[in-house]
C-alpha cells in the first residue's frame, strides 16, 4: 500500500472501534481511493459514510495542521467544526444529489494551529459511490 505516513497510520488504525469497522469489511470502492489517495502527491481527504470519517494523505498533514494525526478516523464535523456552516451544505448537496462541487479560492476562517487563520483553498467533493451505488462517501482534490 506505501503512502508515507499516512499510509503505515491508515494500516495500523484500529479501523474495528470506528464506523468504518475492520478494513477487510471495506467497500472496493473505498479500498481503491485510499490507494489512489496514499499515491498522489496532491493533497487529499477521503470522507466516508454519513459521519464523512476522515482519511488523508501525507501532503494534506499541511492543510489539517495542528489537528494532526487525531483528525485520522474522525467525523469531518469534528475535524472543521470551525468551517462547519460552510462545509456541510456542500455535503448534503453531494449526497442528496449525487452532484460534485468545486470551490474556487474559498476564503474559509479555519483554526488549524489553535487560531483562526484566513485561508483560500480551491478544492472539489467528487461523490464515491458505494457497493449499492449510492454515494457513499467523498474524495477532496
Amino acid at each position: 500500500m506505501g503512502g508515507g505516513e499516512m499510509g503505515a497510520r491508515i494500516r495500523d488504525y484500529n479501523w474495528a472501534d470506528s464506523p468504518l469497522g475492520p478494513v477487510e469489511t471495506w467497500p472496493q470502492s473505498l479500498r481503491t481511493c485510499v490507494r489512489i489517495m496514499l499515491t498522489s502527491r496532491q493533497p487529499i481527504w477521503i470522507g466516508w459514510g454519513k459521519e464523512f470519517i476522515k482519511l488523508y494523505n501525507d501532503p494534506y498533514k499541511a492543510i489539517v495542521g495542528g489537528k494532526h494525526p487525531r483528525a485520522l478516523g474522525q467525523p469531518a464535523s469534528v475535524v472543521w467544526k470551525d468551517i462547519w456552516d460552510y462545509v456541510q451544505p456542500l455535503l448534503v448537496k453531494l449526497v442528496e444529489k449525487d452532484e460534485g462541487t468545486y470551490e474556487e479560492s474559498q476564503l474559509l476562517i479555519m483554526e488549524r494551529n489553535g487560531y483562526p487563520e484566513e485561508t483560500y483553498y480551491t478544492f472539489s467533493y467528487t461523490p464515491i459511490p458505494g457497493d449499492d451505488g449510492r454515494t457513499a462517501g467523498l474524495i477532496c482534490a
